[in-house]
C-alpha cells in the first residue's frame, strides 16, 4: 500500500505539477504517454489502496518534519481540571455511543464586551453523568487569567456537540447557539455575563441530532440567520471492530441521514428586542435532501455576492447549496467539483477551513477526513468551479494516516500566507488493537496534531516547538483568536474525557525584541453601527500591502463544532505597513479604506460617502 503511494506521489508530483501549479489556470492534459500512466494509475490502483484501509482505520507511520517547527507552545493551568465528559453511566461497562467519539467543540470570543476572548467549552454530559451537557464560559479577566471559580455554566437540553457565537438581536452583546443531540439551546445574552435560553419561544425547534451551525445573514436584511446541520437518525445500538471483534464505535452508515435546516430571523419586525425566528428550509429546497452533516461553511462560493453553503457530509457526497437568489438553494458540489474527491469518491469528511492558498484572491476548501482517505484541498477555480489539487500541493501521503476533526487556516508564522492545523482522533480501532481499559477507554484512539506550513502554495509538516503538544490525544473541536492580544494567533482545542489543551503561540515572543524586518500583522474588526455595532459576519476583507493582496472572510463558524474570534487576523512578514484594506460588506456594497502602520488593530465601518454599489 504504501509503495503504491510513493509510486504514485512521485508520478504525480513530476507530470502533474504543471496543470495543478498555483495560479496556473485550468488544468489541461500534458506530459503524453507518462501524464496517461498517472491517470490510469489514479482511477486504478489508488482506489482500490484508499478502500482497503479506510475502513478499518489503521494507522501507518510516516516521518514528520523536525527542522524549524513552528514556536507553538501549551499554555498549562488555563483550562486545566475541566474534563469534557461523555454520557457515560458511572459504574458501567463503557458502552461505546456514537455521540461519544464524535466530540464537541469549542469556542473563542468576547462575549461580556470587555475587550478580551473568553474561552467557551462545550461537555456532552454534566458532572453527575447525567444525558445532559454542560456550556462552561471562563471569562478573561483584566490580568489575562482564567479563573475557573469565575466561570458561568449553562446547563443543555441535549449531549452538547457544536458552539456557534453571534448577535442574533442587534443589540451589540453576542448570543450563543449551542447543538445537541435531541433539542438544540439558544442563549441569549442579557449582559453582565447574565443568560436566558430562548431557543424554542423564539421559534427554534430542531429536534435532531445537530452538530455545526452558522450564524449568516442569507437575506440581506440586517439580521443573522440561523443554518443548522444534522447528523444521522441515531438510535443506541451494539457494534463490533472488523471481523465480529470487540465492541467498538458505530459506523455512521448505518443509520439514516438527516436534513439540514434554515430559520430566518424575523426579530426586525418586533419593537420589543426579542428573538423571532421562523423554519424556512423546505421553502429554501433543503428539506428533500439527507445528508450526514458535520461540518459547515457559508461564504459566497460562485462569486455572485450571494451567499451559500458548504457542509460536510460523513461517508458521502458534501454539498453545496448555491444561492439562487429568491430564498431558494440549490445543491451543486458534484457539478462544481467539491461533492467528491479526485477519484469521484465520497469521503468521511469533518471540518472545514477556508483559505485563499495560494494568493489568486479565489477561496480554497481544506477538509478533514478518515484514516486511509487523505485531507482534501478543493482549490476555488473561476466561476465557482473547485478542483481537487491535493496531492499538487504536497498533503495527499502527510495527511492519509491520521482521522481529521478540527481544522484551522491560519497565519501562524506571520509570513502572509495561512498554515494549517488540524485536530486528530481516531473513530475506530486499529485492526488487532486490543480496546482499552474500562479507566481508558479512549487509548485506542489517540493520534498526535498536525501543522503544516503554507510555503507558496504548498505545504510542508512543520511540528510544534513544545514536545508536549506532540502527545496523542482524541481532538475534536478547534478554535483562534489572539488571546493574550501580542498579536499572533492562539489555539483552543477540545479534547474527548479529557481537559482541552489551550496553546500559546509565542511567534512574536521567539522574534522579541521586535525588529523593522517583521514579522508584522495586523488585525481587522468590521462592525456595523446600524445593527447595533455587531460584526459584520459574511463581510470579505482583502488587505492590499505592496504586490500583496490578502483575502480573508470574517466568518468565525468554520472548523469543527466550533466558533473563532470573527476579528481578520493577517500576517504582513516583513511589511511594516499596508497600502489598504477594501471591504465587501454583507449587504453587497463595497469600501475601500487607506493605508496606516502594521503591528495594531483597525475597525471599520461602512463609510457612506465612500461606499460604491
Amino acid at each position: 500500500m504504501r509503495t503504491c503511494l510513493k509510486i504514485l506521489e512521485s508520478a504525480l508530483a513530476t507530470h502533474f505539477n504543471s496543470i495543478d501549479a498555483p495560479n496556473s489556470g485550468r488544468a489541461s492534459l500534458a506530459g503524453g504517454p507518462a501524464c496517461f500512466l498517472c491517470l490510469l494509475m489514479l482511477t486504478t490502483v489508488l482506489p482500490g489502496c484508499a478502500t482497503r484501509e479506510a475502513a478499518v482505520d489503521q494507522p501507518v507511520a510516516v516521518t514528520t518534519a523536525a527542522t524549524n517547527p513552528l514556536p507553538l507552545a501549551l499554555w498549562p493551568a488555563v483550562a486545566d481540571g475541566i474534563v469534557s465528559l461523555v454520557d457515560q453511566s458511572a459504574g458501567e461497562p463503557f458502552a461505546y455511543d456514537l455521540p461519544a467519539i464524535t466530540g464537541s467543540g469549542c469556542g473563542l470570543g468576547d462575549i461580556d464586551g470587555d475587550g478580551r476572548l473568553d474561552i467557551l467549552l462545550v461537555s456532552q454530559a454534566s458532572e453527575n453523568a447525567s444525558a445532559h451537557g454542560e456550556l462552561t464560559i471562563l471569562w478573561q479577566d483584566d490580568r489575562g487569567d482564567f479563573p475557573q471559580d469565575a466561570a458561568t455554566v449553562l446547563p443543555l437540553p441535549g449531549i452538547g456537540m457544536g458552539i456557534t457565537i453571534g448577535d442574533l438581536t442587534n443589540d451589540g452583546l453576542p448570543e450563543l447557539l449551542v447543538t445537541c443531540v435531541g433539542h438544540d439551546a439558544i442563549f441569549h445574552n442579557d449582559g453582565q455575563r447574565r443568560f436566558s435560553e430562548v431557543g424554542r419561544e423564539a421559534g427554534y425547534l430542531n429536534p435532531a441530532w445537530g452538530t455545526a451551525a452558522s450564524l449568516v445573514d442569507l437575506n440581506r436584511d440586517g439580521w443573522l440567520d440561523i443554518v443548522v446541520t444534522n447528523y444521522v437518525d441515531y438510535v443506541a445500538r451494539p457494534c463490533r471492530s472488523t471481523g465480529g471483534g470487540p465492541p467498538d464505535f458505530c459506523s455512521p452508515h448505518l443509520f439514516a441521514g438527516t436534513i439540514d435546516r434554515v430559520f430566518l430571523n424575523t426579530s426586525g419586525s418586533r419593537d420589543d428586542g426579542r428573538l423571532q425566528l421562523e423554519d424556512h428550509t423546505a421553502a429554501a429546497g433543503l428539506a428533500g435532501s439527507r445528508g450526514a452533516g458535520l461540518g459547515l461553511l457559508a461564504a459566497d462560493f460562485t462569486g455572485d455576492g450571494l451567499v451559500d453553503l458548504y457542509v460536510a457530509n460523513d461517508q458521502m457526497a458534501n454539498f453545496l447549496w448555491v444561492n439562487q437568489g429568491d430564498g431558494r438553494f440549490k445543491d451543486e458540489a458534484i457539478l462544481r467539483g467539491c461533492g467528491y474527491d479526485r477519484q469521484g469518491r465520497a469521503q468521511a469528511s469533518m471540518g472545514i477551513a477556508l483559505t485563499d492558498v495560494d494568493a489568486d484572491g479565489l477561496f480554497d476548501l481544506f477538509l478533514t477526513h478518515l484514516a486511509g482517505e487523505y485531507h482534501t484541498l478543493y482549490r476555488g477555480r473561476p466561476e465557482g468551479l473547485f478542483e481537487d489539487a491535493t496531492v499538487a500541493i504536497d498533503l495527499a501521503v502527510s495527511t492519509r494516516p491520521s482521522t481529521g476533526f478540527g481544522v484551522a487556516a491560519c497565519d501562524l508564522d506571520l509570513d502572509g500566507d495561512d498554515d494549517l492545523i488540524v485536530a486528530n482522533g481516531r473513530v475506530r480501532r486499529p485492526e488487532g488493537m486490543p480496546p482499552g481499559p474500562d479507566t481508558d477507554p479512549f487509548a485506542p484512539y489517540r493520534q498526535p496534531l498536525q501543522v503544516f506550513e503554507n510555503s507558496g502554495g504548498r505545504f510542508r509538516e512543520a511540528g510544534c516547538a513544545d514536545e508536549a503538544l506532540a502527545v496523542a490525544m482524541v481532538a475534536r473541536g478547534l478554535a483562534t483568536g489572539d488571546l493574550d492580544n501580542d498579536g499572533d494567533l492562539d489555539l483552543v482545542i477540545s479534547r474527548t474525557a479529557a481537559s482541552p489543551m489551550v496553546i500559546r503561540n509565542e511567534q512574536l515572543t521567539a522574534n522579541q525584541p521586535a525588529s523593522a524586518a517583521g514579522p508584522h500583522w495586523l488585525r481587522i474588526r468590521t462592525r456595523l453601527p446600524k445593527q447595533g455595532g455587531r460584526d459584520a459576519v459574511g463581510a470579505e476583507v482583502t488587505v492590499v500591502a505592496g504586490t500583496s493582496r490578502l483575502r480573508r472572510l470574517v466568518q468565525p463558524a468554520v472548523g469543527y463544532l466550533s466558533s473563532s474570534d470573527p476579528r481578520v487576523h493577517v500576517g504582513l512578514g516583513t511589511a511594516s505597513s499596508y497600502d489598504a484594506i477594501e471591504v465587501l460588506w454583507p449587504d453587497g456594497s463595497r469600501s475601500r479604506h487607506p493605508g496606516g502602520p502594521a503591528d495594531c488593530e483597525v475597525v471599520l465601518t461602512p463609510p457612506p460617502a465612500e461606499v460604491t454599489p
